[in-house]
């Protein structure tokens, strides 16, 4: 098992990196093309779900704060419920990280370097997720602390040159067709990735200072949700929203759109490597949760002999899990129907148990209490009596018996 500790600040800079990831290269043209020119509204409703989850997340964690949900999930549910709990969790974050993976590889494959095979951009980009993982959760600590300023510059930066090219108008009419469009919108950004936040609790116990997580955690859930909505915005004004609903990829598309004259051009390479640097963490975090719930699920000492392994297994699975980009639209379907499980069923059922435990753990204690400490009164009540008794008839038993002469 991993010994290496994080701050609570590293562990909120790891989720935001995590959580933009790659649905900000997704996200855009997936909620315009159900949601229209209300997708920042899908966005603020997925947000407040989240902040919701984030709860859940923060109750249970809290309760069991030198434990993962593996660990702990064994000794709510027992053995065989706890070591099935373990699979699933084990399966989903391998799916996940094959997913990501896939994602990573087509955006490469299809915007950056379209002659190079798909193969090649995943090896090139699992490589160093392997050696990231293999280092352990400090150096993962690390690099998201370095790599947090570097993307938010560049974003703060993309939009202050967009505002040329933004046209307000195209956020009109809000809600044509009332709010159901923005409500059904949410439903793939719900599992993809406001869900996939359960990832947390395989991260708490590496964190040091933990009574700062709660406040770090719910100001990077904000910050996403603003980051999110800013995303959707402006991409809903540069490209309009048919173009943002063709685009597969319209965050790049849309910093194609900065010029300056003959000053600055071609800055979508820049924008593209740095969303390519979210994706990176975001699939590094995946990688490394992988390999810790299949540490604790089957008892291994060691969890860097399992790199390797899990490099060779995975390659292959994001292969398999989108076999082209048209999948890309299905998977957004099917995929919030199994993150459902490992993302709120489980963290809440486990919450219910561990109630429904402890308070019969307390009434247990309470009946069960050793009689000495109901029966103290006994002693003080003979000494009261004893108080009581007249001075002459105490002065009478002090008195020796009289010697015969």
């Amino acid at each position: 098992m991993d010994k290496g500790k994080i701050s609570a600040l590293q562990f909120a800079l790891l989720m935001y990196l995590y959580i933009i990831g790659t649905a900000a290269l997704v996200q855009p043209h997936t909620l315009v093309s159900i949601a229209g020119q209300d997708a920042w509204f899908s966005v603020i409703i997925v947000g407040i779900i989240q902040l919701g989850l984030i709860t859940l997340y923060m109750k249970l964690g809290f309760r069991y704060p030198k434990q993962t949900i593996i660990e702990y999930g064994r000794i709510l549910t027992g053995k065989w419920f706890g070591s099935a709990i373990a699979v699933v969790y084990m399966f989903y974050f391998l799916i996940l990280t094959a997913y990501v993976a896939r994602n990573i590889g087509n955006f490469i494959g299809s915007v950056v370097l379209p002659q190079t095979p798909l193969v090649v951009n995943m090896v090139v980009i699992l490589i160093p997720v392997l050696y990231g993982c293999y280092l352990g959760i400090e150096v993962i600590g690390r690099t998201g602390e370095i790599l947090y300023p570097w993307a938010m510059g560049v974003f703060v930066i993309t939009a202050l040159l967009l505002i040329p090219k933004m046209h307000p108008g195209e956020l009109f009419p809000m809600f044509p067709e009332g709010v159901m469009p923005a409500i059904k919108a949410g439903y793939p950004l719900l599992g993809f990735p406001s869900l996939e936040i359960s990832i947390c609790l395989l991260l708490i116990p590496f964190v040091q200072n933990q009574q700062k997580i709660k406040k770090y955690f719910y100001v990077t859930s904000v910050g996403t949700l603003i980051s999110g909505a800013l995303l959707s915005v402006i991409t809903i004004m540069v490209l309009g929203v048919d173009m943002t609903a063709r685009s597969p990829y319209a965050v790049y598309d849309v910093a194609r759109e900065i010029r300056i004259e003959r000053v600055l051009e071609r800055a979508e390479v820049i924008v593209g490597i740095i969303w390519l640097i979210t994706s990176f963490m975001k699939l590094l975090i995946c990688f490394y949760g992988t390999v810790i719930t299949t540490v604790q699920c089957f008892d291994v000492i060691n969890y860097k002999s399992l790199v390797i392994p899990f490099f060779f297994l995975l390659l292959p699975l994001s292969l398999w899990v989108l076999r082209n980009t048209a999948e890309l639209e299905w998977s957004g379907i099917v995929y919030p129907m199994m993150a459902v499980f490992p993302g709120f069923v489980i963290p809440a059922a486990l919450l219910i148990v561990g109630n429904f435990r402890s308070r019969n753990k307390q009434g247990s204690e309470a009946q069960t209490q050793p009689q000495s400490q109901l029966q103290p009164q006994s002693q003080p009540q003979s000494q009261s009596q004893s108080q009581s008794l007249p001075q002459s008839q105490m002065q009478s038993q002090s008195q020796p018996y009289p010697q015969p002469e």
